[in-house]
């Protein structure tokens, strides 16, 4: 029960350094700067849904893909690890990707499938993620319905950040959510030098870290 625990724990703090319902609030409200309250809510209630059945469905085929290139998932996983901690360092770094989209003409159902359900949510981060955490040949099918299912409760945890979101924005200011993206990615990149630790340990047959 304690492994379970720990696997489940560890599951949910990766994933919720991957998603960072925070940082994504703040990218959500950029993105939907144009629209009024009611624009955003419909935004938020389409694009989070979608988001979960992409990485969803990139979950189960992913690594049935990924068999049939020859791909062993500890090659993946060391490249997933060595992606998210890259992705660690921006976070930490406070760098930012140049040429938002133009969303001065876009509809509401529009923005909700590009940028913010993809890739600002199901990102390429987060579908290394969901691959990994849902390994075949490492989890039971039970274990992979829990790892769905903390996915599930992070995007609804993300869904009330992004309807709340001018509050959340007021609340916290503009350097609170810096500071709070800095230290997601401080925990990411632990997590994803654990990834690669974890992996080196099976290919090279050493003893568990």
């Amino acid at each position: 029960m304690l492994v379970d625990q720990t696997l489940l724990l560890t599951q949910f703090m990766t994933l919720l350094a991957v998603l960072d319902p925070i940082s994504h609030t703040t990218l959500f409200l950029s993105v939907t700067d144009q629209l009024d309250k009611a624009g955003r809510r419909r935004v938020a209630l389409i694009a989070i849904p979608l988001a979960f059945a992409v990485l969803v469905i990139f979950a189960v085929v992913g690594q049935f893909i990924l068999e049939a290139m020859n791909i062993s998932l500890i090659s993946f996983q060391i490249a997933g690890g060595i992606i998210m901690f890259l992705f660690a360092l921006l976070m930490v770094l406070g760098q930012t990707t140049k040429g938002s989209p133009d969303v001065h003409a876009e509809t509401p159902e529009s923005l909700a499938v590009y940028p913010v359900a993809v890739p600002i949510i199901a990102g390429p981060g987060a579908m290394l993620a969901m691959v990994i955490l849902t390994d075949n040949n490492r989890l039971s099918f039970v274990e992979q319905v829990e790892t769905v299912a903390l996915l599930g409760v992070i995007l609804l945890m993300m869904m009330g950040f992004f309807l709340a979101g001018d509050m959340v924005s007021r609340v916290m200011g503009r350097h609170g959510a810096s500071v709070l993206r800095r230290v997601m990615g401080i925990l990411l990149a632990a997590l994803s030098i654990s990834l690669i630790a974890e992996a080196m340990a099976q290919w090279l047959r050493l003893p568990p870290i």
